[in-house]
């Protein structure tokens, strides 16, 4: 007994290679966009948990810090980060100023180092997309 199989008419024989190929950018496109939001939220946690670190250090000891360790401890809470793109300031910048009653505050700007991009627009003018900043502020009062 021979079975009927169902043949398709010539015209349709591409046609799951051409639906392919239409998806393929969008899925990489978003594919693309989910990594570089990853990245850019792991480096806003990152940046924002160790400057509460350097801020908490100077709160719970600060007779025994200066402005250049809790720069140190900082960048060190910062580990999975490029320490060259982490910028640390500690305010007040004079220790002997850390008394009880004075806020302490402790601020980190990290350039997130993504590819740059430039877009050309009509007109001459252009849209450069480049390291995107993150800044990162933690500020407490000293009992």
């Amino acid at each position: 007994m021979k079975l009927n199989r169902c043949r398709k008419p010539s015209s349709e024989r591409g046609q799951a290679l051409v639906e392919f190929a239409y998806t393929l950018p969008i899925f990489l496109g978003l594919l693309i966009g989910l990594a570089a939001m990853s990245i850019l939220f792991y480096s806003f946690v990152t940046t924002q948990l160790a400057v509460r670190e350097g801020t908490s250090a100077i709160v719970h000891d600060p007779k025994h810090q200066t402005v250049t360790a809790i720069q140190t401890l900082v960048r060190s809470k910062s580990f999975a980060l490029d320490a060259s793109q982490l910028s640390v300031l500690v305010e007040p910048t004079d220790a002997t100023a850390w008394l009880s009653g004075v806020q302490v505050s402790v601020t980190a700007v990290y350039y997130v180092p993504i590819p740059t991009a430039t877009i050309p627009l009509i007109g001459g003018s252009a849209i450069r997309f480049g390291p995107i900043p993150i800044k990162a502020q933690s500020v407490m009062t000293i009992e």
